[in-house]
């Protein structure tokens, strides 16, 4: 074994509904999942009729011709600028392979998403993640302090995860002039309506990020996609396992981009659903919130740590999201559900308060 392999901490995922009914000793169809910021609606009637009458026995395409021209069209960019993954963390792995040495740094801005430091981690690279400030926005001087010549790699989300603020343009302007490749992850770019993309006619060392488990709530399938310079995105088709999307994934991507409207009407449910339930929480004593531009807030409490929130509102059959940073010790992240979610939110939120 890699000595470095034996070392690295697992990526804790979300565990099943089943699992969380059993350790909170309550039935499976009691269980609101709000701890992984999947779309509670699920996947549109027509993505599932496109999942019928697959030719199963054959191979994907590996070139994602029809994957690809599709997200052309959606997303306004050139068929050779965009890549197709098993998720977006398929793509921030390949980066991390295409750029990072053993003993390289990668750089995130903490607290963010998990997954940027776990695959870099794997690699044996240098893990230097700089704190963010009393905003939770990025600290400029403290990233130029430790981008040196061996800095390959920075990951941004924006809107951040678990903060839900947008990554400013100047200061992803500052990052890229210095040369680094910079990937700004818009996961949530459908519920955010906001893009860093324009920059890529600028800076061939900006990579965009976005997935289609969130706003199409088909996080099953694991499909994520990539846009970047023709160069980097040749060199991505080159290195990446030649059948990673599915045929399933395919065609639930041409369903999904075909009826977006039925999609982005439900993305628009689920951001009046985090307006209520940020209007409920101002109404309460002890509990605020950071501003959100995801499906979800990152709600903090005055008189309970995050943990001791946590078990009591898995008491009440909803589960939510909690964290290990020491920044986020008194803080869960609860994504955004269906009116009839909000309302068992709202209620165990104010027994919990």
């Amino acid at each position: 074994m890699r000595p470095h392999m034996a070392k690295v901490a697992t990526y804790h995922a979300v565990d099943p509904s089943e699992e969380l009914a059993r350790k909170a000793g309550i039935k499976p169809e009691d269980v609101i999942r709000l701890n992984a910021n999947e779309n509670p609606y699920g996947a549109i009637d027509e993505i599932s009729a496109a999942l019928t009458a697959l030719d199963l026995h054959l191979y994907p395409d590996s070139q994602q011709r029809k994957f690809r021209a599709a997200l052309s069209e959606y997303t306004g960019r050139p068929v050779e600028n965009i890549i197709g993954g098993a998720g977006a963390d398929e793509i921030i792995d390949l980066l991390i392979r295409l750029f990072v040495e053993q003993g390289q740094k990668v750089l995130d801005c903490g607290p963010t998403f998990g997954m940027y430091a776990f695959s870099a981690n794997l690699a044996g690279a240098e893990v230097i993640s700089v704190p963010r400030n009393d905003s939770w926005n990025i600290d400029i001087p403290a990233m130029m302090d430790v981008i040196d010549d061996s800095a390959r790699i920075v990951f941004l989300a924006s809107p951040n995860n678990p903060t839900g603020n947008l990554l400013a343009e100047s200061d992803a302007r500052a990052l890229l002039g210095t040369g680094i490749v910079v990937c700004v992850d818009e996961t949530y770019h459908e519920f955010a309506g906001s893009t860093l993309s324009p920059l890529l006619d600028e800076y061939e060392n900006l990579v965009i990020l976005r997935s289609f488990s969130k706003w199409a709530g088909i996080a099953g399938l694991r499909i994520g996609y990539a846009i970047g310079s023709t160069s980097l995105i040749k060199h991505l088709m080159d290195i990446k396992q030649p059948y990673n999307v599915t045929i399933a994934g395919e065609a639930a991507v041409l369903a999904a981009l075909e009826h977006r409207e039925v999609l982005l009407d439900r993305v628009g449910s689920l951001v009046e659903q985090r307006k209520r339930l940020e209007a409920a929480i101002n109404e309460m004593d002890e509990i605020s919130f950071d501003p959100s531009s995801g499906n979800f807030l990152l709600c903090r409490f005055e008189n309970h740590t995050g943990e001791e929130a946590y078990m009591r509102l898995a008491q009440h059959g909803i589960f939510v999201r909690r964290f290990p940073d020491e920044a986020l010790k008194h803080s869960l992240r609860i994504s955004a559900g269906t009116p009839e979610q909000t309302d068992r939110v709202i209620d165990a939120l104010r027994s919990v308060v």
